[in-house]
């Protein structure tokens, strides 16, 4: 009969949709949504928390980030390798302390001194009154090498001393040079009158011609000649002379 309320009914709701003392109402869907409407998303399983989930999120963000930034590097490293001025053949340009300008005469090492010879006093290393200024005033360090052209009449092999004397300070460097310059004063050996290098029919090569030059606190100092047997001839010394002062421009090679 309508508006009957039958007895309760363990277990279940009442068969025609009444509610008893048992029983309550499902609640009412989110305010704003319609009935039945699915949430946007799924909700947390029991006993699981959406912290753990979040710090998943920031940790694959911060990888990403990191690998970013690695493979930024390395594209930047690479790109800086390749920059630098280069010369024509791909290798790095030489400084310039290295560059010898061109000049009249080609010079060859010796095959006896390839290399510069370098000494870091110059009093044992001179003689007459250029040995007492060194012993007095030292210099910081001395630079010698030995070249060799055929610039000679007959071909005759030409041997070139280019020293470097690098004095403490510019003022000794040009009392140095006024020393120098004035004959019978002595200087420094060449490689030959020092022993250090052995060359037939030459025992100095301060017999020859003469250059110098002053540069700051460096003198340089040139000195060539041929072996005795050709060193013959007026036109000899001037040769000599000619030759040593094309030679120091090749101080520029010896740092």
């Amino acid at each position: 009969m309508p508006g009957h309320q039958g007895p309760p009914h363990p277990g279940g709701p009442p068969p025609y949709g009444g509610y008893d003392q048992g029983f309550r109402p499902p609640p009412p869907p989110p305010r704003g949504a319609p009935g039945g409407q699915a949430r946007s998303h799924p909700a947390t399983a029991p006993g699981l928390s959406a912290v753990p989930f979040q710090r998943r999120t920031a940790v694959v963000r911060i990888i990403g980030l990191v690998g970013i930034a690695v493979v930024s590097g390395l594209v930047w490293m690479m790109f800086q390798s390749g920059e630098g001025p280069k010369s024509s053949s791909g290798s790095p340009t030489p400084s310039s302390a290295s560059q010898v300008p061109a000049g009249e005469f080609e010079f060859t090492p010796s095959t006896q001194a390839p290399a510069p010879r370098r000494d870091a006093e110059c009093a044992s290393h001179a003689y007459g009154q250029a040995k007492d200024f060194f012993t007095k005033t030292p210099c910081e360090e001395l630079i010698r090498a030995l070249y060799t052209t055929t610039a000679a009449a007959g071909g005759a092999k030409v041997h070139t001393s280019v020293a470097v004397v690098r004095m403490k300070s510019a003022a000794d460097a040009t009392a140095l040079m006024e020393l120098t310059n004035r004959d019978g004063t002595g200087n420094v050996n060449d490689l030959v009158k020092d022993g250090a290098v052995k060359v037939d029919g030459i025992t100095t090569l301060g017999g020859g011609g003469y250059a110098s030059t002053l540069s700051d606190r460096d003198v340089v100092i040139v000195e060539s000649d041929t072996a005795k047997a050709d060193n013959t001839g007026a036109g000899h010394i001037d040769l000599m002379r000619r030759i040593s002062a094309d030679a120091l421009r090749l101080a520029a090679g010896l740092g």
